[in-house]
């Protein structure tokens, strides 16, 4: 069996449009409330694979389930991603402070202070925050070499020390 005809037996044929109309996985996710928009399917005997970018993990099950309740379609193979959430946006509450997770600078001590990384930082964004010039981001590795290895791989939720 060719994989056409396992893609036309799994998902219809011509002959069955008279009884029933062919409905694609693309649609049958939409049917079932779903975004397709940045998947792709791999066809095999028997089988379906899907690729490509989901908006959040619950989406997973719900899309596989879709998947394996197709007629003729034995197994799903999943190759999906999920999309990095975008970073929160603070707003103020009733008495007007921030209520979303802001960069937090405090005093550490001997006249340092200490960061927690948010979503998005990068040592030359924080240097350009604490110093006023970006590349002033060496002082912060140096002074945190204990918790980081590369200036380019901070973490959201480190603590970071800020030298004066």
């Amino acid at each position: 069996m060719s994989i056409f005809e396992t893609i036309k037996n799994a998902f219809g044929s011509k002959a069955d449009t008279a009884a029933a109309e062919v409905v694609g996985p693309s649609q049958m996710l939409r049917d079932a409330g779903l975004d397709p928009g940045k998947l792709k399917f791999g066809f095999s005997p028997g089988s379906i694979s899907v690729s490509g970018e989901i908006a959040v993990e619950a989406d997973r099950q719900k899309i596989l389930d879709v998947l394996a309740g197709t007629p003729g379609i034995t197994a799903v193979q999943d190759h999906m991603t999920v999309a990095v959430p975008p970073a929160p946006v603070a707003t103020p509450d009733a008495a007007g402070a921030v209520t979303a997770d802001e960069p937090s600078v405090t005093e550490a001590g001997d006249g340092a202070r200490s960061y927690t990384v948010q979503s998005g930082d990068t040592l030359w964004k924080i240097a350009q925050e604490m110093y006023g010039n970006g590349s002033d981001y060496m002082k912060i590795f140096e002074a945190n070499t204990d918790l980081l290895e590369n200036p380019d791989q901070i973490f959201p939720g480190q603590k970071l020390v800020i030298p004066e």
